[in-house]
């Protein structure tokens, strides 16, 4: 069949759209992970060092992402280089499965998906790479291929590998399942003709429950899971309850705070795009179940950040997948033989999102020369100077104990190699239900163990450093003042951070 003007035009923005995606894909092999990463990172090296999860350090987070990182370090060393070549091959295993299982709605749509997120993600920068949602995404991706192909043969190891992909991203994200939801409910319903009921879920449950149940094992065996339940009952509640402003919340004010909250991040501007091209696709009875599952991720990624009731922009990588995927159905119009308005402003919408989406990350390679995207670089430079600082001062032996967040000083550490002091990464959870006998208790553990490990340095960060707010929240911590100003003296200091040496 001729290729109509739509279809010319769409193949002529993919084009360009896939050219600024290799040169952007290039010029971010110099970029530097920031925010969120380097203290996961870190994690992964105190692992390859010996320590357990939760027993040695303090962690809400399920413990895939720092066996992950773990494993990346030890195989390609703890620089840059090899985080970002990491971090660009789950971008490409993410593509290549988005174009896979896009396939059924047509290849231009799959191609337009694969490139579209391929340059939503590089435009969001240093700050997005290596997240946990990002790293979840790889073995969902994979389950989304397995889902499209359900109707072909070995159903039951189709379920299996569907589970046992889920299991890997629920170590990384417990909530993933809720993402994981549709595309298994379309496996099981595509199947039920070729196995009973009971073998499916049988081979399901067996792959879902291998990576949690091995993880429970480790932890068990290692005598990290009594720590990893003492936090899950008794500070997950009250970390779920400190929103994205830093201020517990909770009751109808909670409520309220939440629905505002999806409503801002739903907004996007390509989401009418995604809108349409659920409607178009819908129209077509040839492609039509590829639009059941696009939208049941669509809806379930909606309301994903809203389990945990943390809105932080990461959290909202799984409904941007899923709205871009949505937004390139729309492509399938320009190889529709039905001509219309309809579809003309489709194809219209998708072109325009390609060329945005190419012109946002564009930009931010060119902001991104210095290694970092603008918010990152003060973090950065405070990662830098510390870690100059530690690796010129440390000592064999010597540890270093951190009053941080996310503030850099991580970072600092896993530049020089220091090892944690006591099992305290962050500062944060002393600082908010002040109140709560589990908070007392953390702060009597954490001065107990500083004055027991007696670190060689103690670093803290304090320029833009997020405070807890409102009620239950201080700023003060007395006794830990009193340690320090008895037992160490100011040896570096300026206007972002310090750095204490024992006396």
């Amino acid at each position: 069949m001729p290729r109509t003007p739509s279809r010319l035009v769409l193949v002529l923005a993919l084009s360009a759209a896939a050219i600024a995606l290799v040169v952007v894909a290039a010029l971010s092999l110099h970029w530097r992970c920031a925010h969120d990463s380097p203290p996961m990172i870190y994690m992964g090296f105190l692992i390859t060092h010996g320590a357990v999860p939760y027993r040695d350090f303090f962690e809400v987070n399920f413990p895939g992402t720092f066996f992950v990182l773990a494993a990346v370090g030890r195989v390609a060393g703890w620089g840059d280089l090899g985080f970002r070549v990491f971090d660009l091959l789950c971008l490409a295993i993410i593509c290549a499965s988005t174009f896979l299982w896009m396939r059924r709605s047509g290849r231009l749509a799959a191609l337009v998906a694969a490139v579209a997120f391929a340059l939503w993600y590089l435009a969001a920068g240093p700050e997005m790479s290596l997240q946990r949602e990002y790293l979840a995404l790889v073995p969902l991706s994979v389950v989304l291929v397995l889902a499209a192909g359900a109707s072909g043969s070995r159903p039951l190891l189709r379920l299996f590998l569907s589970g046992l992909l889920t299991g890997a991203a629920l170590v990384i994200r417990p909530h993933v399942l809720l993402l994981a939801a549709t595309p298994l409910v379309l496996q099981w319903r595509e199947s039920s003709s070729s196995a009973p009921a009971g073998r499916r879920g049988a081979a399901l449950l067996a792959g879902l429950c291998l990576a949690p149940g091995g993880m429970f094992l480790y932890l068990l065996l290692s005598g990290g899971l009594g720590p990893f339940l003492d936090i899950a009952v008794h500070y997950w509640p009250l970390h779920t309850h400190l929103t994205g402003q830093h201020r517990p919340i909770g009751g109808l004010a909670r409520v309220v705070y939440l629905a505002w909250s999806l409503r801002d991040g739903l907004m996007t501007f390509y989401l009418p795009a995604a809108l349409l091209g659920l409607v178009v696709l819908r129209g077509d009875p040839e492609r039509r179940s590829g639009a059941w599952l696009v939208g049941g991720l669509l809806l379930a990624a909606a309301v994903y950040p809203a389990v945990s009731g943390q809105f932080w922009s990461y959290h909202w990588l799984p409904f941007h997948y899923a709205a871009l995927c949505a937004a390139a159905l729309a492509a399938g119009a320009a190889t529709a033989g039905e001509r219309g308005a309809g579809r003309g402003v489709a194809v219209t919408m998708v072109v325009l999102l390609l060329l945005a989406l190419a012109s946002l990350a564009v930009e931010q390679a060119r902001r991104s020369r210095g290694g970092a995207g603008p918010n990152s670089r003060p973090r950065l430079a405070v990662a830098d100077s510390i870690g100059t600082f530690l690796c010129s001062r440390l000592e064999p032996g010597d540890t270093v104990q951190p009053l941080d967040w996310t503030g850099g000083s991580h970072h600092g550490m896993l530049l020089a190699r220091a090892r944690l002091a006591t099992r305290f990464m962050y500062d944060y959870e002393f600082y908010f239900a002040v109140e709560d006998p589990y908070v007392v208790g953390l702060r009597r553990e954490f001065v107990s163990a500083l004055t027991a490990a007696r670190p060689r340095f103690v670093v803290e960060v304090f320029e833009d450093k997020p405070w807890p707010e409102g009620p239950g929240t201080t700023r003060e911590f007395p006794e830990l003042r009193v340690f320090l100003a008895e037992n160490y003296v100011t040896v570096r200091e300026t206007s972002a951070f310090r750095i204490l040496e024992r006396r």
